[in-house]
């Protein structure tokens, strides 16, 4: 996902996949949360309303916790610094630190085989991914590294961080 804050005065880089740490599992129950809230309108339940609110409200509080938990880094250009955040419940929580000189920026793409951990009961899947990284480099030391799942969303990016930076 990309993202310019300000026109070309900042960038910001969200990782927000689905797959990313929790939040699949906050996907997950918050879909639950869901289904116990509309049962009693599809079926009759004995049930009172407070318990039926209660079960599916506190896998619908944690999901959207889990949901709306990612990290990223955003770039200003105006100041001339970055920060590396954690965002839970999409507030932002993390030190601006001065952006070095970048010499080089540029895009590598990385394949590799994924696999699931062998448990011996389930069978092992493997998938082959490619991820592509946006690098900033200052004065040949890796600075930022900024991944990407598309190689046109890298590639934007990269253009927007160069024309931001003026390289």
């Amino acid at each position: 996902m990309l993202e310019l804050v300000d026109g070309s005065q900042g960038f910001n880089h969200p990782n927000t996949s689905i797959w990313s740490r929790g939040r699949f599992f906050g996907i997950v129950l918050i879909g639950m949360g869901l289904v116990v809230l509309l049962t009693p309108l599809f079926v009759k339940v004995e049930t009172q309303a407070l318990q039926i609110g209660l079960v599916a409200g506190i896998p619908l509080v944690i999901g959207f916790f889990l949901v709306s938990t990612f990290t990223g880094t955003h770039i200003d250009f105006r100041n001339n610094r970055f920060k590396k955040y954690q965002s839970v419940l999409w507030f932002r929580f993390g030190d601006w630190q001065e952006l070095p000189k970048i010499s080089k920026a540029e895009i590598v793409h990385h394949t590799f085989l994924k696999r699931n951990v062998p448990n011996g009961i389930s069978p092992t899947l493997s998938l082959q991914v490619t991820v592509y990284k946006c690098v900033l480099l200052s004065e040949d030391a890796k600075l930022l590294v900024l991944e990407f799942t598309r190689e046109k969303n890298a590639i934007l990016a990269l253009e927007k961080i160069k024309v931001g930076l003026g390289i």
